[in-house]
């Protein structure tokens, strides 16, 4: 029984505990977002809006199912093999939040690729039927009513959803990282600032699929406790942080001390020509012979991140390179 209580009960609370605490960084990161950017595109409003209600939707469906099984239920240890209807909801909303999410960085990808549906058509494609599946799931835990009943039938329907979550993820990061790694050629002076933005879809992409990696494997091998419904839960709430943090990273750079790129200066002499019969001047001291002429080329470049595109929605698009040179005859 307590075994039992631990690896049910006690798992599905620890993940909402969890599911809270990144809905509470949601908030905070929500409230920075319209402080910091409020002259933003409405389109951007409107998506982190939306990204906000449905991740505050999706923790009250977290709490209220874990209040059914360690509040209202308490000691009922046959109790954790129902599902309860506000545990289905949470799959449906994990679903529209993953779709809404995988929108934005397929339309991000789109314009980066210069409308090349080879590519956004196949994310698109697997999102959508990610969101069919997880309705198909929602819908059967809904008639089945327990987990040994859904287990039997529609357990493949819940983990190919899952692994198409995964399969997903991938091709964004990949693809993201295909054009962030194209668009830093040639400017030196921007890779820092685009070698960020890059390994910031890696990790983010790579934490999200290892957690979607994991509650298959927990529901696969453990399927008769709520360890990987623990780890489900957070799923939603990464991929919500995710956008945020993306729209919120252009703060960083913002005020950074050199916030948009790296001058530099080098000065070089080009030529020295010495018209002279006397003899030489000190190398330390320069004086204003007119008979002395020497030449020197004060080149400064400046490398910018052009971005209106950039600062409107916090990676990926185009950098521009702009120099200034100035040339002194003494």
């Amino acid at each position: 029984m307590l075994i039992s209580m631990r690896t049910t009960v006690g798992a599905a609370f620890a993940g909402c505990m969890m599911s809270v605490a990144l809905s509470a960084i949601l908030g905070f990161q929500t409230f920075l977002y319209f402080q910091i950017f409020p002259g933003d595109a409405m389109r951007y409003k409107l998506l982190v809006g939306w990204i906000w209600m449905l991740d505050a939707a999706h923790t009250l469906t977290i709490c209220s199912s874990v209040w059914s099984y360690a509040i209202t239920n308490f000691g009922d240890a046959d109790y954790t093999t129902q599902i309860v209807p506000s545990l289905a909801a949470t799959v449906a909303l994990t679903a529209i939040t993953t779709l809404s999410v995988n929108a934005f960085y397929g339309w991000r990808i789109h314009k980066m690729s210069k409308s090349n549906w080879w590519i956004t058509f196949p994310i698109a494609l697997l999102a959508i039927t990610r969101v069919a599946l997880a309705f198909v799931t929602t819908t059967e835990m809904i008639l089945t009513k327990t987990f040994p009943a859904f287990a039997a039938g529609f357990n493949i329907v819940l983990t190919c959803g899952m692994s198409i979550s995964a399969a997903t993820d991938i091709v964004v990061s990949t693809s993201r990282y295909y054009y962030l790694r194209n668009l830093k050629q040639g400017y030196t002076g921007t890779q820092e600032v685009v070698d960020a933005v890059v390994v910031f879809t890696i990790n983010d992409g790579c934490l999200t699929c290892a957690i979607a990696i994991a509650a298959i494997v927990f529901l696969l091998k453990m399927p008769g406790n709520f360890i990987w419904l623990g780890i489900y839960f957070s799923i939603g709430k990464l991929f919500s942080n995710s956008v945020l943090a993306t729209l919120n990273l252009r703060n960083w750079y913002r005020h950074r001390p050199r916030p948009m790129g790296i001058p530099m200066t080098r000065a070089q002499p080009l030529a020295t020509h010495t018209v002279s019969s006397g003899p030489p001047a000190s190398s330390d001291k320069r004086t204003m012979d007119p008979q002395r002429m020497e030449v020197f080329v004060d080149q400064q470049v400046e490398y910018n991140v052009a971005m209106d595109s950039f600062m409107a929605m916090g990676d990926d698009d185009n950098i521009s390179e702009h120099s200034r040179k100035s040339v002194n005859v003494r």
